[in-house]
């Protein structure tokens, strides 16, 4: 009998010249079967060139759709690290400064000076300052350099301020009107949510391939 490998290859060359009708009577010559049967066989053998061909495909598209939902996994999973820090530094601020305001005593200061920041460019023409107070806790005078600037001419020398202190660490002062740390939890926790939204919805759409497929 013909090697099955070299009937396939001339029936497919017969079939690529339009030579259908030779491609069955080779087939019937060969096998030794009926011309419905020899169609039939000729209808398998076509019918599996394309399956063949195709058959490639989705195993690629399986590796590629891989492939990106492993970034997208590995993405959620470090932005999601990202928003717990910032909700961890939310926190521990948050307690720190609620804490602080709990054990702390209003008590008037003055400015007593204001130290300008070097501009970190040529055309920065807005002037910030550090404010140096001095303030009275039980019979001492303390002075304090703020650790956050302030535009040049929001305070002046020798104006009067209330200030928050505690008794327990009087060299630490900071002014009783200032939201700079309630300004600075807020953005932290608001960076942390939006992390955390933004690693849930990679987490969702790494899993979406792997729905589709299924």
């Amino acid at each position: 009998m013909s090697d099955p490998k070299n009937i396939k290859a001339q029936i497919k060359q017969l079939l690529e010249s339009d030579q259908r009708y030779q491609a069955i009577r080779l087939i019937q010559n060969t096998y030794g079967v009926s011309e419905a049967d020899a169609e039939k066989l000729l209808s398998t053998l076509e019918n599996e060139e394309p399956q063949q061909s195709t058959s490639s495909t989705p195993a690629s598209n399986a590796g590629c759709n891989g492939c990106f939902s492993g970034v997208l996994k590995v993405g959620s999973i470090l932005i999601g690290l990202l928003g717990l820090l910032f909700l961890a530094a939310t926190a521990f601020f948050y307690y720190f400064y609620e804490d602080f305001k709990k054990d702390a005593i209003s008590v008037r200061g003055i400015v007593a000076d204001t130290v300008y920041v070097t501009p970190t460019s040529p055309t920065d023409t807005t002037r910030s300052v550090y404010l140096v107070f001095n303030y009275p806790v039980e019979d001492s005078v303390y002075t304090y350099q703020t650790s956050t600037t302030y535009p040049e001419f929001e305070y002046l020398v020798q104006d009067s301020v209330y200030l928050l202190v505690t008794t327990s660490n009087p060299e630490y002062a900071t002014l009783e009107s200032d939201t700079v740390m309630e300004d600075f939890y807020l953005i932290f926790g608001i960076a942390g949510g939006v992390c955390l939204f933004v690693a849930g919805v990679l987490f969702f759409l790494s899993r979406s391939p792997r729905s589709v497929r299924a």
